[in-house]
């Protein structure tokens, strides 16, 4: 009896862990709200990460975005995956003001994600000056390497934006639970675009007559 429940107990841990590592970005396919992460693993939870528009400020691929939005979510499944070689970038790894990126694994989307040349998709924050301190010792120039790194990254990853707050937030929950990326599922689905723009939309605040 004692072996049936301890074969048990393995069995169910094991169907736990293979589905409690997961990182999901629901896209919308719009160019306006294009889209949600969310992340799940070890018990712990970070939802409603949106994906910025192409009028926000800051560094916003609006031209992947607007392809996208003709051409179709790339679903299918990717995983997370460090810097390319090629893009000579600071930091190879996701770190604190860089970028998480995720290459296709599934055909349909490579194929799709090729169409474009880019290897997968990327999550980023507003800019990179952080990282742009590294390349340069002139405060004029780091401006200048921050978008050179954005251009690096959007010439081959399909590039999706967030909030400098919620790119905090994400690289804290990160470096807490992702202690091995390679055992993390990332799936990449279609969204419902109405209930993206609902949770994404910022609040709107009715003023009384006389305020």
């Amino acid at each position: 009896m004692l072996k049936i429940i301890l074969v048990t107990f393995a069995l169910l841990m094991m169907a736990k862990s293979a589905v409690a590592s997961e990182i999901l970005l629901h896209l919308s396919g719009k160019v306006d709200y294009p889209g949600i992460l969310s992340l799940q693993g070890d018990g712990h939870r970070m939802d409603n990460l949106c994906f910025l528009g192409e009028d926000a400020k800051g560094n916003v691929d609006s031209l992947y975005l607007a392809h996208v939005s003709q051409s179709g979510v790339p679903e299918g499944k990717y995983r997370i995956s460090q810097a390319l070689p090629q893009e000579q970038w600071p930091e190879q790894t996701f770190s604190r003001n860089g970028a998480l990126r995720f290459v296709a694994q599934s055909d349909e989307a490579r194929k799709q994600l090729q169409a474009r040349s880019k290897f997968g998709l990327v999550v980023h924050g507003r800019d990179f000056y952080p990282l742009a301190e590294r390349l340069t010792s002139n405060p004029k120039m780091i401006r200048f390497f921050s978008d050179q790194l954005f251009e690096q990254l959007s010439l081959r990853w399909g590039t999706f934006r967030i909030s400098n707050w919620d790119m905090d937030r994400l690289h804290d929950f990160y470096k807490r639970h992702v202690t091995q990326p390679l055992d993390w599922q990332v799936k990449v689905v279609r969204g419902d675009p109405a209930k993206i723009k609902k949770t994404c939309e910022p609040l709107k605040v009715k003023r009384k007559v006389g305020d």
